[in-house]
């Protein structure tokens, strides 16, 4: 067999990588696992001491801790069935969008009223206006029903007299208007 530099035979001496092979020495996780295992069992194991005998707990301060501790569960037992109660009571996320348009459209409405003061305050004048018409017409004075297109000239003319007493008959401004179907008292 010719001698290839690169080939050459190995050594039973010479070490071999593998992927299957173990690695030799301690793995480094199960040295800290056994570590904390152990820091654990010390733990406990001082912490019964304590409790037990050697500079613990007596037994009345255990019992009053045992006191508070009960308390303590049937306090956050009791704050658990609070907060139920107070989550059934929440509205639903749409319930709330909901009521914010419901809001809106209220507060829209309150700035419609709140611009047409002078309608509201024009609607009184007309009951007061009736009632002395019907006042007049009760007395025995003679009255016209004004109709569609008259005017206080016209009606004064029919009538045979001078608008302006027409005018003060009624308690009727100079600028007044009249209304169809208004009546109007023309004569005793």
């Amino acid at each position: 067999m010719p001698e290839d530099p690169d080939i050459r035979l190995m050594d039973a001496e010479e070490e071999v990588y593998s992927p299957e092979r173990k690695q030799s020495g301690p793995d480094k996780k199960k040295v800290g696992m056994i570590a904390a295992v152990g820091i654990a069992v010390l733990a406990v194991l001082g912490g019964a001491y304590l409790m037990l005998g050697g500079g613990g707990v007596s037994k009345e301060e255990a019992r009053l801790m045992q006191t508070k501790l009960s308390a303590m569960e049937q306090k956050i037992v009791a704050l658990e069935k609070q907060q139920a109660a107070l989550q059934a009571r929440l509205p639903a996320e749409g319930a709330e969008a909901a009521l914010t348009g419901k809001i809106d459209t209220l507060a829209q409405r309150v700035e419609a009223l709140e611009k047409r003061p002078v309608a509201a305050a024009e609607k009184p004048k007309a009951p007061a206006k009736e009632k002395k018409e019907k006042a007049a017409a009760a007395s025995g004075k003679k009255t016209h029903t004004v109709q569609k297109g008259e005017t206080v000239y016209g009606i004064s003319k029919k009538y045979g007299m001078k608008p302006s007493d027409l005018r003060k008959l009624n308690n009727l401004g100079e600028n007044d208007p009249v209304r169809p179907g208004q009546k109007l008292v023309v004569g005793k």
